[in-house]
């Protein structure tokens, strides 16, 4: 996909800006809310006045640019020209889009729910502005969104779950999903299906296997069986029996412990 293109191009140019000294001594950042260029894992962009990146560290953050700077998910080389690899919002600060200059002005660290509505948002816009189709050319271009592991998971990578009162806890085939065991699910409203369900089921509202928090995704809780005596106190009982929670978002947690 383009963006990690892109992100590859960038940590690469910072890469070579480090000095020697630099690289060979624990790295420190100049302020507690700095970024640490070196390893940029993605880049995504929903607003022309920022983009969102992910760390080497894992920890995501925000740049704010002086004025718009749109174009960077479809940027063919994107560099970030910080002193010493750390972005901190500083006036010599600035990111390069094919050439363009945009100077940054803030640097923000964010949560991994934030990081992912970015995303995810980022990949509608890109899907939206994708030029009419043709027949011939149907089989060039996806359908749908593709998902990015930083706010989707495979129903089919899903090895287990437990429900708490943030929602659900699911976990994953890290190898299958961008290297992320755990992802932490939103539901609408407490899912009291999940309570003593003996087993659920995803439902992708684009119908590609994904589960993103897309318009249309659920989670469906499984019906007790005849005699099943984990059914017994649970009133009124269709209640418990079936039903569909609606998902409003994922995002990676890094552990069972994580929210």
């Amino acid at each position: 996909m383009t963006y990690r293109h892109a992100s590859m191009v960038l940590a690469t140019s910072l890469a070579l800006v480090l000095t020697a000294t630099a690289s060979a001594q624990e790295r420190m950042p100049p302020a507690p809310h700095c970024m640490d260029a070196v390893g940029v894992q993605e880049v995504e962009q929903a607003s022309p006045r920022s983009i969102a990146l992910r760390a080497a560290s894992g920890q995501a953050y925000r740049i704010d640019f002086a004025e718009d700077c749109p174009g960077v998910r479809a940027a063919t080389t994107l560099k970030l020209e910080a002193p010493a690899g750390w972005a901190c919002g500083r006036p010599s600060e600035r990111v390069v889009v094919d050439g363009h200059s945009c100077a940054v002005s803030a640097v923000t660290p964010v949560h991994a729910r934030d990081y992912a509505s970015v995303a995810r948002d980022s990949d509608r816009l890109r899907t939206a502005t994708l030029p009419a189709l043709t027949i011939r050319q149907r089989k060039e271009v996806r359908r749908g969104f593709g998902g990015s592991a930083s706010y989707c998971f495979a129903t089919r990578n899903v090895r287990a779950w437990s429900s708490d009162p943030q929602g659900m806890l699911v976990e994953t085939n890290p190898h299958r999903n961008g290297g992320h065991r755990y992802y932490r699910v939103e539901l609408g409203s407490h899912c009291r299906q999940l309570d003593r369900a003996p087993q659920l089921s995803f439902r992708s509202g684009m119908q590609n296997g994904l589960i993103c928090g897309n318009p249309g995704d659920h989670v469906l809780a499984a019906g007790f069986e005849n005699g099943d005596l984990r059914s017994d106190g649970l009133a009124p009982l269709p209640q418990y029996t079936r039903g569909a929670c609606t998902i409003q978002a994922v995002y990676p947690a890094s552990s069972q412990a994580s929210n």
